[in-house]
């Protein structure tokens, strides 16, 4: 397929999609894939999504932290860009707290995920393994952004979606004294001076549970992948802003249900590509479903779709614990149910 020069977006292992030869695409390390069946482990295996049947044109290119604020100067007239940006980078840090002022950023739908790797279930320690991005061919990257660019014809359109699950809870409201991926010190609880392991230890937060933020209307979810309560540090799988005020998501009682529930309000029938959370991966049933439940509840509602499990997903901003799509449609279907 990139031997003909299809326009593909790749997820797997880093070293399978090290051996790919150049072309037309983007990739990024996963460690695992939601399937209509559950679960599967990325290594051997390397998902494709093919765009080459709905575009008249495409590029990829590959930012760093200095250049990657010119991300919308390179949008198509028509169509979408997809990006992947190294988990646990510092070009994350970078991008997660800078993006929505880029300039034009919101001129055509922006989607893309976190590249991630293997967990061990749901550890108390960092992978050893670090996420990786590649853009149009074998060499790896951990410290730059993959971007593919696609240009539709002018009868089809791009649309994002996004399942989120959660809003801010009642409880107080936290507020950090430095930004980042882990948080080691104290923050403000209540205005008061805490640590953030300690207290979720001591008021048995709920381990599936993200901060949420209010960012202008958005709700921006930042989900814990690791807590120690003996070095009083936390690991998030987004930097945390210092900008920003979080309370912990409201409680969240059938998490598989509401997940299945949330995602079916998406169209996935007109799906170009869907990534999905690795906390909705356990948390939902997906990880060794095929043992956990039933395989009308596990597979992701509308069609049969296969998302890469990501550390993160992307549209226009860093999201976490959420479940996106891409949709591509004909201008025509705006107005099938109108009344004539």
């Amino acid at each position: 397929m990139i031997g003909e020069g299809r326009v593909l977006l790749l997820a797997g292992a880093e070293a399978d999609l090290a051996t790919l030869p150049p072309g037309c695409w983007i990739g990024g390390t996963v460690g695992y894939f939601a399937t209509p069946q559950g679960g599967v482990a990325a290594k051997g295996t390397v998902f494709y999504t093919d765009f080459t049947a709905l575009t008249d044109g495409a590029s990829w290119r590959s930012f760093g932290a200095g250049d990657i604020d010119e991300i919308a100067s390179h949008y198509p007239a028509n169509g979408f860009a997809l990006v992947i940006i190294p988990g646990f980078s510092k070009l994350l840090g970078h991008v997660a707290g800078r993006i929505m002022e880029y300039d034009g950023l919101y001129n055509v739908p922006l989607m893309g995920w976190v590249s991630a790797v293997a967990l061990d279930g749901l550890p108390e320690t960092m992978p050893p393994d670090r996420p990786k991005s590649f853009a149009g061919g074998p060499q790896a990257e951990n410290e730059r952004a993959a971007v593919l660019y696609v240009s539709l014809p002018a009868r089809y359109f791009a649309q994002l979606h996004i399942a989120n699950l959660f809003t801010p809870g009642t409880g107080p409201e936290i507020r950090f004294l430095k930004s980042g991926q882990v948080q080691d010190g104290d923050c403000l609880i209540g205005g008061t001076r805490t640590n953030l392991a300690r207290y979720m230890a001591a008021q048995k937060i709920d381990r599936r549970l993200p901060l949420v933020a209010d960012h202008e209307g958005a709700l921006l979810n930042v989900a814990i992948l690791t807590k120690d309560v003996s070095k009083g540090s936390v690991t998030f799988l987004a930097p945390v802003s210092t900008a920003l005020t979080y309370r912990f998501a409201e409680l969240i009682v059938d998490y598989e249900a509401e997940f299945v529930q949330a995602a079916a309000e998406i169209e996935l029938a007109k799906a170009a590509h869907a990534c999905i959370c690795v906390l909705h991966y356990y948390f939902a049933g997906l990880a060794g479903a095929m043992d956990m439940r039933e395989v009308s509840l596990l597979k992701l509602p509308g069609t049969d779709i296969t998302a890469p499990v990501t550390f993160g997903q992307i549209a226009y901003t860093i999201l976490n614990q959420t479940f996106t799509c891409l949709t591509i449609s004909l201008s025509e279907d705006i107005f099938e149910d109108l009344p004539s």
